[in-house]
């Protein structure tokens, strides 16, 4: 009986040992993660126009030209129009920055305006203009298409006026070689002050071939052998076009038809042919179009400039009468406009500038 009850306490003492060390389990080296909830944006919206106040389209939005807006475009607000998801809210950024409070709500047809304050669009440059909306529950919409112009509202000024004065011209000259009758009654020849026409240098010749009662009766030789034929009447003729810078006065032609001759040799052109000039600086780049809708005074020019260097925003007038070296001059204009299509001085109030002339030059104030 005692080895029974031994035997009873060895195994006992045994499955205790044997439990104690039973290898606990090997725990689960990748466990499942926790799942990410899904987010849900919203639809994106669209972008589709920019009105004044008055609801007056200002540029299409879908134009790939540089856009601009102009001081009476924007006043004191602006409109953006677009659509996006039925009574989603709507948001506008210029750039990454939202506008505030610039914040609308589709209608149930899912068109939305949103009115901007000047205010809101800040300083004059290049704004990137953006819309985001958000639906009910769902996270807030890519941004929509991406429309750039750039906000001017500053009017176009003058920066500065220039004047280049006139040369001095002398007169053409020649040396009267021979008269060969008196046929040609009361024939004189002067020069010309005229600093636009360059006169051809050499020995011309006056034929008279026929009496005035005879068409082609006078007929005129270049220097090169060029002859063309004029009719001169009894009565007294000027001729400025028989030699380009010499003025031909006929008295009467006497009835003797026998080639008749007057020379001139050694024909020099007239000297100091230097136009004067004027140039209006802008304060900013209007085009030529817009330099030439501008109204000129000031005694000297009348006449938009007719060249434009949008470089320097100069225009140029390149031959100008009247011009005296250091006697002050001044140009107004109003009308002028920029790129934005901002208008600068009015009549009743025009853009002015003064400047003194500089002297005359050939290269000065050039376009």
């Amino acid at each position: 009986m005692k080895k029974f009850l031994v035997i009873l306490m060895v195994l006992a003492m045994a499955s205790v040992l044997f439990v104690g060390c039973t290898t606990p389990p090997t725990p689960d080296p990748d466990p499942d993660p926790t799942p990410t909830p899904v987010v849900v944006v919203s639809a994106t919206p669209v972008l589709t126009a920019v009105e004044t106040s008055a609801a007056v389209s200002i540029f299409d939005v879908t134009s790939t030209s540089t856009l601009y807006m102009n001081k009476a475009e924007v006043g004191t607000s602006i409109l953006v129009k677009g659509t996006a998801p039925s009574e989603s809210l709507v948001q506008l950024f210029l750039g990454d920055v939202a506008i505030t409070p610039a914040v609308g709500e589709a209608t149930v047809t899912g068109l939305w305006t949103i009115a901007v304050a000047k205010s809101s669009l800040g300083d004059d440059g290049v704004k990137v203009l953006t819309a985001k909306v958000t639906e009910v529950g769902l996270a807030q919409s890519v941004a929509s298409n991406v429309v750039t112009f750039t906000l001017d509202t500053d009017l176009p000024g003058i920066s500065s006026v220039a004047f280049s004065a006139n040369s001095a011209v002398a007169a053409a000259t020649w040396t009267a070689v021979s008269v060969t009758t008196s046929t040609l009654a009361n024939f004189t020849v002067s020069g010309t002050t005229d600093p636009v026409v360059t006169v051809v240098a050499g020995t011309w010749t006056i034929s008279s071939i026929a009496n005035s009662g005879v068409d082609n009766n006078i007929l005129v030789t270049s220097p090169s052998g060029a002859g063309t034929y004029y009719n001169v009447s009894d009565s007294a003729v000027v001729k400025n076009t028989m030699i380009p810078g010499v003025t031909v006065t006929f008295g009467s032609i006497l009835a003797s038809y026998a080639d008749v001759t007057y020379t001139i040799s050694s024909l020099t052109a007239a000297t100091g042919l230097i136009a004067g000039r004027a140039t209006i600086k802008f304060d900013e780049n209007v085009d030529y179009t817009g330099m030439s809708a501008g109204t000129y005074a000031g005694g000297l020019v009348s006449a938009d400039p007719g060249v434009y260097n949008e470089t320097v925003n100069t225009g140029y007038w390149t031959s100008v009468a009247g011009i005296t070296a250091g006697t002050s001059y001044t140009i107004n204009v109003y009308g002028i406009t920029d790129l934005a299509g901002n208008a600068g001085g009015t009549s009743a109030s025009p853009l002015t500038a003064s400047a003194a002339a500089g002297t005359a030059s050939a290269t000065s104030l050039a376009p």
